[in-house]
């Protein structure tokens, strides 16, 4: 039997995880990265460095994530989100929030959508 070669197509996206490290030092919120770049399909994981209940709020009319609020279950230090295939490329605020014993940490770092390449998106 011949195998026929395969036909080279279009090269395929690699789609990016890309990993928040989040700490919590006193009252203060800490990150490795305040600002995330991301593209279509690309993943966003936040890392807390405790087991401490937390969210992610996106601060927009239209979320770019297959979310707009999520709640990191219970004992999970980690809180994972898509960003979606038709994300409009641009700026979007977020809120990060720990529950930190009495205290409620928030925090407003932010995603940016680039455009696709070769166009706006």
């Amino acid at each position: 039997m011949i195998r026929k070669p395969r036909r080279a197509g279009p090269p395929r996206k690699l789609r990016t995880e890309h990993t928040v490290k989040v700490s919590v030092k006193g009252r203060k919120i800490e990150y490795d990265r305040h600002c995330v770049h991301v593209q279509r399909g690309d993943t966003i994981v936040w890392h807390l460095d405790r087991p401490w209940p937390f969210a992610v709020i996106v601060k927009a009319v239209e979320s770019p994530l297959d979310w707009t609020a999520r709640v990191a279950p219970r004992g999970a230090r980690a809180l994972a989100a898509r960003v979606r295939a038709d994300a409009a490329p641009g700026f979007y605020p977020y809120a990060f929030c720990v529950s930190a014993g009495e205290a409620l940490l928030v925090d407003d770092p932010e995603i940016i959508v680039r455009p696709p390449a070769g166009g706006r998106g």
